[in-house]
């Protein structure tokens, strides 16, 4: 055989090879961006520094997710800013969220337990606390049934975990006020208002959030307090409405607080 004989079979093999590879690619390239006809759409929406989420069924849920093991989501992925990026680590998903345009990507969880959800795109000041947990939720019959469902629920702190004193939706006549002003979620602006409120035990606290966006009043010193949530939590309170929490199972003492969706904000209830 000669040399430019055995050129051309080399040349041969070559685009073989690099059909075959561009083919396989092209393929699961298909299979990763052809989402299941019976996925369930999750609206993923990212906002300096915090994920919202709306399930198809109309619940929303800030700074937590919950799914079920074995069922496909469809993710459809909104900024209201900048941009960001919707990353869960141990689940390979990493997608951009961008101003102005929607994108898709899907997944069907297959372990469950608790995960992080984080922003991987730089988006500002408080990039670093842009976090949300995961709950993969092992699917059954009966449970969905018991439950009617999952649902973020005014019984479930922001950590998962049951508080002594959880705050209610506003009913009968106000209590002792606490505000979260206007521009709150802005790092290094006033917040809380008072920032320390002073009452008696068994006092009813009216907290009233005159933001724009989703805010908490959480006791603890922030997420990573092995305490947090375990004396009272309003759950998430949306931009012009209230809840209350009541005081009757606390002790007299301090009580530090904060926004599980926004760490940064600080208070201080004191019971007297």
């Amino acid at each position: 055989m000669s040399h430019a004989t055995v050129e051309w079979v080399y040349v041969g093999v070559v685009i073989s090879l690099l059909t075959w590879v561009g083919a396989e690619s092209w393929n699961v390239e298909r299979a990763i961006e052809h989402v299941p006809t019976n996925a369930e759409t999750v609206k993923v929406i990212g906002q300096q520094w915090f994920w919202t989420f709306e399930h198809q069924d109309g619940t929303k849920e800030v700074g937590q997710l919950h799914v079920k093991q074995g069922v496909p989501y469809k993710f459809e992925l909104v900024s209201k800013d900048v941009i960001h990026d919707f990353n869960v680590p141990d689940f390979v998903i990493l997608m951009d969220a961008v101003p102005g345009r929607v994108n898709v990507v899907w997944n069907m969880f297959d372990k469950p337990g608790q995960f992080v959800i984080q922003c991987r795109e730089y988006c500002g000041f408080g990039h670093a606390d842009m976090r949300a947990k995961l709950f993969v939720e092992p699917f059954t019959q009966t449970a969905e049934a018991a439950t009617g469902g999952t649902s973020s629920g005014a019984n479930q702190t922001s950590n998962g975990t049951s508080s002594a004193t959880i705050a209610t939706q506003t009913s009968g006549p106000p209590g002792t006020p606490l505000t979260i002003l206007k521009g709150a979620s802005v790092q290094g602006s006033p917040n809380y208002d008072p920032a320390t409120l002073t009452i008696k035990k068994g006092d009813k606290i009216t907290v009233t959030n005159k933001d724009n966006v989703p805010h908490t009043v959480t006791s603890g010193t922030g997420p990573q307090d092995p305490t947090s949530a375990k004396s009272f939590d309003t759950s998430i309170i949306e931009g012009g409405k209230s809840a209350d929490i009541t005081t009757e199972k606390l002790a007299p003492g301090d009580f530090p607080f904060y926004c599980s969706v926004h760490p940064y904000m600080t208070g201080k209830l004191v019971v007297q």
